[in-house]
């Protein structure tokens, strides 16, 4: 039993309060005012002066930490689990991209055994499957050799070889057979995401009556706004209820797009993502990466034509940029990372906001936005807290 007391909680409807929550068997089971325990082994953390809030899930990350996916064993993926977590990131999928069939097979496999034998750190919630279905003229990073045609068969067997973990695919709406894409992942309650893509207005807007739920890394590798061709970017603005996501590294996207992302969609319908690769925290140099080498200066991993290769970006440095370069409240910005992406990939009923019954997967903040404690399932997995603080 852990009891964290004094902290500024953080409530969907409420914004921030001063409350206690007292976490048992992993799950929240009381939020509160003065709550009291008698249990000797319950553990308390006295957070007061600190922003406690729901942890962050981060639906579209390639690795981190010298960590590439793609490659990764569980082994790899538990590390790559415990960076994230100290992060706070407490959920993520793990990204597969394109590649040969064979090199996808076995990331598959390696993240469902990774998801069966456990991870101490952040939990993958499932796979994001980000091609191989893409336009080539937009496949960015993506490796033109790999990239295929729309076959429902192909994805019949990736899902097989994933253990039933897909939970978001990526594809490019105006390629041909892209409509048995569509009928494979309703079937099988996955989400399918515009993304790497060519398709216009018109063509966008059909694609989201017919299927498509959510944008991938919104006006990256896609047709941009003209003001006589708005574009895949156009229409998912002006789509209500479609979902998009944005990396908020203040390189992939200017600012000033973000915060007119954010006020055609409203803070509702915006989800942040890293969008990060094996860079991400290494800092400066040369890797390799989707087949070819990158280097990585000041924070922007680029390939020798210049071409971006994901981002360098984790996601507390992608809330410290909304909040403090852009103006975002906090609260919106949270949203952004917890609640939407968790009713992106169906896990809300447990996870992206504080609620009693709900896993006890908590981030306490500093007020310079520095991650003092991540708690997974109630298990404390990061903390800068001389922690526990006390036993009664």
């Amino acid at each position: 039993m852990k009891l964290i007391k004094n902290g500024l909680v953080l409530d969907s409807q409420k914004g921030f309060e001063a409350r206690d929550i007292l976490i048992d068997s992993g799950r929240i089971t009381r939020i509160d005012k003065n709550i009291e325990v008698s249990e000797k082994d319950c553990e308390v953390l006295d957070a007061e002066g600190f922003y406690v809030v729901p942890g962050f899930i981060d639906v579209h990350t390639h690795g981190a930490a010298g960590i590439d996916i793609m490659k990764a064993d569980p082994n790899r993926l538990n590390e790559l689990s415990l960076f994230l977590a100290s992060k706070g990131v407490t959920s993520f999928l793990a990204t597969v991209m394109t590649d040969s069939k064979e090199n996808i097979d076995r990331a598959l496999e390696n993240i469902r055994l990774a998801m069966e034998r456990g991870l101490r750190g952040a939990k993958i919630a499932g796979i994001n499957m980000e091609g191989p279905f893409i336009n080539p003229k937009y496949r960015g990073a993506h490796t033109m050799e790999h990239i295929l045609k729309p076959d429902a068969g192909i994805i019949d067997e990736f899902i097989g070889k994933s253990g039933n973990n897909i939970r978001l695919v990526t594809a490019a709406p105006e390629l041909d057979g892209i409509l048995e894409i569509i009928q494979k992942c309703q079937k099988e309650n996955i989400v399918l995401s515009a993304g790497h893509s060519g398709i216009d207005f018109a063509g966008a807007k059909e694609a989201f009556r017919n299927g498509f739920k959510h944008v991938t890394h919104l006006f990256n590798a896609m047709t941009g706004i003209h003001h006589r061709e708005p574009g895949l970017s156009g229409a998912a603005l002006d789509s209500e209820n479609v979902t998009v996501e944005v990396i908020p590294d203040l390189i992939h996207v200017h600012g000033a797009v973000i915060q007119m992302i954010v006020k055609c969609k409203t803070p509702d319908k915006v989800i942040l993502i890293t969008d990060s690769i094996l860079a991400s925290g290494l800092g400066d140099g040369k890797l390799k990466f989707a087949g070819g080498q990158i280097m990585v200066k000041d924070g922007v991993a680029a390939f020798e034509n210049g071409v971006l290769a994901g981002s360098t970006l984790t996601m507390i440095d992608g809330i410290r940029n909304m909040v403090k370069e852009l103006g975002f409240s906090l609260e919106d910005v949270i949203k952004m990372v917890s609640e939407n992406p968790a009713k992106l990939i169906n896990v809300f009923d447990r996870k992206g906001s504080l609620s009693k019954g709900k896993d006890a997967d908590i981030v306490i903040l500093d007020k310079k936005l520095n991650i003092q404690e991540a708690i997974i399932q109630g298990m404390t997995v990061y903390s800068t807290f001389p922690y526990p603080q006390s036993r009664l």
